[in-house]
């Protein structure tokens, strides 16, 4: 689980890069396929696959750090985050994912 958790972690590094120069460029509202991540379930979360969930985590990860005021992180502690995050969506798959994963994470 650590190399998926690793990857996830990297994932979550360059979202919250790049997310970071669309804001700076002050980006125009979502258009298209666009998604709120407050408002999935667990359930939701854990039946993305591949890159579409690595993409949600690396979302939440970038969301709790930008929330937390930081960009300093640790791979191997976003490794964790991710596997309690997913263990507990696993448990609780009607919880709401992003507030699930802020709990955990802050």
């Amino acid at each position: 689980m650590f190399r998926l958790s690793t990857s996830v972690a990297t994932v979550a590094v360059f979202a919250v890069l790049v997310f970071a120069d669309v804001y700076a460029q002050g980006a125009d509202s979502p258009k298209g396929d666009a998604r709120d991540l407050k408002n999935f379930t667990c359930k939701e979360m854990m039946l993305l696959s591949g890159q579409d969930r690595d993409l949600a985590l690396a979302i939440a990860h970038g969301y709790v750090l930008g929330k937390k005021g930081t960009t300093q992180y640790s791979i191997e502690a976003l490794g964790q985050i991710t596997d309690k995050f997913l263990d507990h969506c696993l448990d609780n798959p009607k919880d709401n994912a992003l507030a699930s994963f802020e709990k955990i994470a802050m």
